[in-house]
């Protein structure tokens, strides 16, 4: 007896996500990784604590020091024809503002953060981070609410590694973002009283 063949799976591209997702803030939010259309769950209170604590102390040194644009989701990224991330959050530096229009990164933002979660985890370091090793990021900030760390992935344009990892009591420095420094024990000392 034979097998009935299967079928090919169509990988969708950035056309598709566009014309299948609903307008900003209207429902569920997707994201494209790899051709196909990924429902993203709602986030955790300490996951939008870090966010929201990590994105003043961002937004208020990035603009004093005029070196660029901090965006937080949801905004998408369109990375190539078949991935469009929205990240936490995003740094696109003064040089590079022609890949921002209305309601897009059109290419790869300097900085991403990627906060981990239970849903995002798998995805987040296997299929996302080599993506974006790919098209050009230059770092990649990997969140990690249970390891209470922060690491940055820096690459030669094909793949990452971790460069540096940052614990609660750190402060965070990025080459990407010349003269930011991020206090992180405040940070985790909201996570903590959150949890």
């Amino acid at each position: 007896m034979t097998q009935p063949k299967s079928k090919r799976r169509t990988m969708l591209t950035n056309a598709d996500y566009v014309a299948m997702t609903p307008p900003a803030n209207s429902g569920p939010r997707y994201q494209l990784v790899n051709g196909e259309l990924v429902e993203m769950s709602g986030a955790s209170y300490a996951h939008q604590t870090f966010l929201v604590q990590l994105l003043t102390q961002l937004a208020t040194q990035v603009e004093s020091l005029g070196i660029g644009e901090i965006i937080p989701a949801p905004f998408d990224v369109h990375i190539d024809e078949f991935n469009t991330y929205q990240p936490d959050l995003l740094f696109v530096s003064i040089d590079r503002r022609n890949i921002l229009d209305r309601s897009a990164a059109i290419g790869a933002p300097d900085v991403v953060v990627e906060i981990l979660s239970d849903s995002t985890r798998r995805r987040d370091l296997n299929e996302k981070l080599p993506v974006y090793a790919a098209n050009g990021v230059r770092e990649v900030w990997i969140v990690d609410l249970d390891a209470v760390t922060v690491a940055i992935h820096s690459g030669d344009g094909s793949a990452f590694a971790p460069v540096r990892t940052f614990a609660a009591s750190d402060t965070l420095t990025s080459n990407a973002m010349p003269g930011v420094a991020v206090d992180l024990g405040p940070i985790y000392a909201r996570i903590k009283a959150a949890r």
